[in-house]
């Protein structure tokens, strides 16, 4: 325990915008996708789905870094883009044409355990607002994991700004694992 608390004090977290596709970026979101989520959530294409993701220029790839290491992973996509996938398995889902091509999505965070705690996921989320911010999308929405917090984390970091809120008791992309769906301003 000792060890593990001397070493989160040397951990000095900062992000980086992904703006160029290199195969480096993909194998370690790859690799953080591996570590972060339980094996049951692993699926067949995922080098695949993720090289598009990162080639995409309309999406936002962030790494939480320490130094060189990237510790964890933030993609974030378009809302109009991703509406009618998410809208199979989320059947209250609403598109609103004239609000929602100004709404960015938050696909995935991912945080290595050894950098979680240390509010790495906060400024991967912050830097999504702000990136999103010069891109002209000024809200955002997420199904949030309630099983890890990440619905509070939401709530919390956007209070007053939470234009919706609801409980989904199994959501698919999550392992079936009880989710919140949020959306709001940025």
């Amino acid at each position: 325990m000792g060890l593990d608390i001397e070493r989160r004090n040397k951990i000095s977290i900062h992000v980086e915008i992904i703006k160029e596709f290199s195969t480096k970026a993909l194998k370690d979101v790859l690799l953080l996708e591996k570590k972060c989520f339980p094996k049951e959530w692993q699926y067949a294409g995922v080098a695949e789905y993720y090289e598009a993701m990162l080639k995409d220029k309309n999406n936002i790839n962030i790494f939480l870094k320490d130094g060189n290491r990237r510790g964890g992973y933030l993609l974030a996509v378009p809302f109009k883009n991703v509406f009618d996938s998410l809208k199979k398995y989320d059947a209250a889902l609403k598109f609103n044409e004239e609000d929602d091509k100004t709404k960015i999505y938050l696909e995935t965070i991912q945080v290595l355990p050894e950098f979680r705690g240390m509010g790495g996921a906060g400024k991967l989320i912050m830097t999504m607002c702000e990136e999103g911010n010069k891109r002209g999308m000024n809200k955002f929405s997420i199904h949030a994991r309630k099983i890890n917090g990440l619905n509070e984390k939401i709530k919390k970091m956007f209070a007053g700004k939470i234009n919706e809120s609801r409980s989904i008791d199994a959501w698919h992309y999550g392992g079936n694992e009880p989710y919140e769906y949020k959306e709001g301003d940025i």
